[in-house]
């Protein structure tokens, strides 16, 4: 009788250390689903990692996702999150995006800072404008032509 009583105890400590166990296991498989779905059927390759940097197969881009990290539709999107700055697509039909910005700690006009410069390249656009806003605010355009 004895003996059994301990069997049970020891298979109830068993599952109870099991069950616990498998708890923060459990929580973290999931990963992001959210960019694990954008990452999938070629979706990554038109993916940029939060250093602007495509990703050379969809297993990073699902890394990224599954690691919490932001997974952006366009390099000037991680550009203007690199730089603090809020990013927006493009109103005008010439125009890939506009990154919204504060200066400093970035630079005024004319000079853009580089990593948005750089992007807007990426993106397949052909400048990047920038202008002073009221205050310390400035606004970068990617634009598709010169004008």
């Amino acid at each position: 009788m004895h003996r059994l009583r301990c069997l049970v105890v020891i298979g109830v400590l068993a599952v109870a250390v099991c069950m616990v166990a498998a708890g923060p296991a459990a929580a973290a498989k999931g990963g992001n689903n959210d960019t694990a779905k954008q990452c999938q059927k070629g979706g990554w390759q038109s993916l940029f990692s939060a250093t602007g940097d495509g990703f050379v197969t969809q297993g990073d881009c699902v890394n990224d996702g599954a690691q919490g990290r932001d997974v952006f539709t366009t390099a000037g999107e991680a550009a203007c999150k690199q730089i603090h700055g809020a990013f927006a697509g493009g109103a005008r039909p010439t125009t890939l995006w506009v990154c919204e910005y504060l200066s400093p700690p970035n630079p005024i006009p004319p000079a853009s800072p580089a990593v948005l410069q750089n992007a807007c390249v990426i993106d397949g656009g052909v400048s990047l404008d920038a202008m002073s806003l009221s205050g310390d605010t400035v606004i970068g355009f990617c634009d598709t032509t010169t004008d």
